[in-house]
C-alpha cells in the first residue's frame, strides 16, 4: 500500500511538471492560450494543496512533505510573468525544484 502512495505521488508530480512545461512553451512562443495554461497550472496546484492539507498527506513521508512545501511556496508566490527579468528562467527554476523532488522519489521507487 505504501508503494502505491509513492506511485500516486510520482504521477501527481509528473502531471504538474507537464503542465508547467506546457505553460513555459506557451510563454516562449507567445501562444494565444498562454493565460489558459497558466490558469490550469494554478488550478492544479490549488487542488493538490487542498487535497494534501485536507487528508494530511504531507505527514506520510519526506517526499510528500517536500512536495507539500513546494505547493505551499507556489500558493504564496504563484507562477506568474515577471515585469522585469527573464520569466522563462524563473519558470525553469521552479521546474528544477520540482524535478529534484521527483528525481529523488524516482530513485527510491
Amino acid at each position: 500500500m505504501y508503494q502505491l502512495e509513492f506511485h500516486n505521488l510520482e504521477q501527481r508530480m509528473s502531471k504538474l511538471l507537464n503542465l508547467i512545461e506546457v505553460y513555459k512553451f506557451a510563454y516562449v512562443t507567445n501562444h494565444k492560450k498562454k493565460s489558459q495554461y497558466k490558469m490550469e497550472v494554478h488550478k492544479f496546484i490549488e487542488q493538490e494543496y487542498n487535497s494534501f492539507k485536507q487528508d494530511a498527506l504531507y505527514q506520510a513521508s519526506l517526499f510528500h512533505y517536500n512536495y507539500f512545501t513546494f505547493l505551499s511556496n507556489q500558493i504564496e508566490d504563484p507562477l506568474d510573468e515577471l515585469t522585469i527579468g527573464n520569466t522563462s528562467k524563473h519558470i525553469d527554476l521552479i521546474q528544477q525544484r520540482l524535478l529534484h523532488i521527483h528525481q529523488l522519489l524516482s530513485y527510491y521507487l
